[in-house]
């Protein structure tokens, strides 16, 4: 499979993370800053798996920081971080389609399925080089750097329409001699790299503003008992 398009690549500076920091920070503060406009169908193989990129598109701005009168936080956020999540949906969408376009053929829309498993399990691998030589579990179990091959190929396949084809993942599950009860119990990733990879794969950004939310949650101060004195939180200014 080959990309039919070329993704154009934006400047990240600096300025950007702090305009994006501040937006999140304010919009945190909203206690119902968070919660999604519509209204989600409770029903298990129609609800899409929530990432970052879709609750960033899904929230109304807050009072707070909506000067503009935008209907989208997404709409906010400046344009090099808005290049960041357009780039994510537009090659989620490509690999969503080449999996489950119609009158594709069983044969096919396998062999695609486990060229895309291949590809994750690649990146596990890639990033299982930062994983301490003492390290006998499994890559896929392993909390790492998420790249931006691994979150959109992760959520391509965990899609509703992908999630529909259940013969298709019993069949991929029994050619690997196990279950298709999660996608991390049918990737192997029980090796490591023979040699070193050329160079590091792209940071998820979806991956970055989670931590960023993980520090802004941070309390600025702690306090260990009632006798005494709030102190700094180091490890949120660190």
């Amino acid at each position: 499979m080959k990309f039919p398009f070329t993704l154009m690549s934006t400047k990240l500076g600096l300025q950007d993370l702090l305009i994006t920091s501040d937006l999140l920070e304010v919009q945190s503060t909203d206690r119902i800053g968070w919660y999604p406009v519509r209204e989600f169908v409770l029903v298990e193989d129609a609800v899409e798996i929530q990432t970052i990129y879709s609750i960033l598109q899904d929230i109304e701005p807050s009072s707070m920081i909506n000067d503009l009168g935008q209907d989208s936080f997404y709409r906010l956020l400046p344009p090099s971080i808005r290049g960041c999540v357009r780039a994510f949906s537009i090659v989620r969408k490509w690999l969503t389609h080449k999996l489950v376009a119609p009158q594709l053929g069983a044969k096919i829309r396998q062999a695609r399925v486990e060229v895309l498993l291949g590809a994750l399990e690649v990146t596990r691998i890639r990033s299982g080089e930062h994983f301490s030589v003492d390290e006998e579990n499994n890559l896929v179990e392993q909390p790492c750097v998420r790249s931006f091959v691994e979150a959109v190929i992760t959520s391509a396949l965990l899609s509703p329409e992908s999630r529909m084809h259940q013969r298709l993942w019993n069949q991929v599950a029994a050619n690997r001699s196990t279950t298709c009860d999660s996608l991390a119990s049918i990737m192997f990733c029980s090796g490591r790299p023979s040699s070193p990879s050329p160079g590091a794969l792209t940071v998820d950004m979806g991956w970055f503003l989670e931590r960023l939310l993980d520090v802004i949650s941070t309390p600025d101060v702690v306090t260990h008992s009632e006798d005494t004195p709030s102190m700094i939180n180091l490890d949120k200014r660190r």
